[in-house]
């Protein structure tokens, strides 16, 4: 039997220890990189959003994605495009 516990890497994505971005229409607060993958998704304000997520099951894609203040997104993001809004963004590494 496998049993998901302790995962050390899990936990510092959770807390945000490999840092986070913030990103708006206007772009992000700091460059985001080709490979750079973020797990947790936050609209800081009601947002509106093209991504790629790269995981097994769910949605893959998505254009105009809403997603509305305070709620959360978690996944393995990339490609993360704001139309409106804004979005905090936690890195995966």
């Amino acid at each position: 039997m496998n049993k998901k516990g302790y995962n050390q890497t899990a936990n510092e994505q959770a807390f945000g220890a490999n840092g986070f971005n913030e990103i708006t229409s206007a772009g992000a607060s700091v460059a985001i990189e080709a490979d750079d993958r973020f797990v947790i998704l936050i609209a800081s304000e009601d947002a509106v959003f093209n991504f790629s997520n790269e995981v097994d099951k769910g949605v893959k894609t998505a254009t105009n994605f809403s997603l509305a203040d305070g709620r959360s997104l978690y996944g393995y993001f990339k490609n993360i495009v704001v139309t409106s809004g804004k979005l905090l963004v936690y890195y995966a590494s």
